[in-house]
């Protein structure tokens, strides 16, 4: 008996969609502060200072432990099993960001590479409201998994080469998976989100070092 990728998952597509809405909801108000918080770090990042440029991965761990907890361990591990063991994966980013918060700042980035990399996450946050026809569903960094992986991934530029190596294992990891799992839906739109993710991984691991 032959079987298809899609038969080992025990849900639908719409489903699965349903939870970019469900997250949003539960945030609430609170969403308004995330995007603020998004909004910010661009800012920090142009900073010539480098306490300012320290508090990203500060805002970039954070983000990582809300989607962790309320996106993956609340609405999507109950239907996706290797999603739970993702979510403590995705905790152990948070800490490792964190760690290097202590050690070592980003660089500063130049406003033509920060208007670059925000429209690229701005047109891939968008992709849900395509698929689903609601704004309720966008998918912001710092919320949803695979947005938090690709910005991630955009922002680990910003860091010595020898740092993004630890920065995006789990990034790479994740956006794998969640590829495998849209390409089982059919869901191709958002099928290219995670391989863009997938990119963005692989172009930061080659992105030459800064000047700081």
């Amino acid at each position: 008996m032959d079987y298809a990728l899609g038969d080992f998952l025990m849900f639908t597509p719409e489903v699965y969609l349903r939870l970019f809405e469900r997250t949003n909801d539960a945030l609430g108000s609170w969403l308004w502060a995330v995007v603020a918080v998004l909004l910010a770090v661009p800012v920090l990042l142009y900073q010539p200072l480098s306490w300012g440029r320290r508090l990203v991965p500060v805002v970039m761990a954070a983000g990582w432990g809300l989607t962790a907890a309320l996106f993956m361990m609340r609405f999507y591990a109950p239907i996706n099993w290797p999603v739970g063991p993702f979510g403590w994966v995705f905790a152990l980013q948070a800490g490792l960001l964190m760690l290097i918060a202590l050690r070592a700042p980003p660089a500063r980035v130049g406003l033509i590479a920060l208007a670059g990399w925000g429209v690229v996450l701005l047109v891939l946050s968008w992709v849900t409201v395509h698929e689903t026809g609601t704004w309720r569903s966008v998918a912001l960094p710092g919320v949803t998994p695979d947005m938090t992986a690709a910005a991630t991934a955009v922002l680990a530029m910003a860091w010595p080469r020898r740092w993004r190596w630890g920065l995006l294992v789990i990034p790479l990891l994740w956006c794998a998976f969640s590829a495998l799992v849209h390409w089982a839906l059919g869901l191709w739109w958002l099928l290219a989100v995670p391989v863009a993710g997938l990119c963005m991984v692989l172009t930061a691991l080659a992105w030459p070092d800064r000047q700081r």
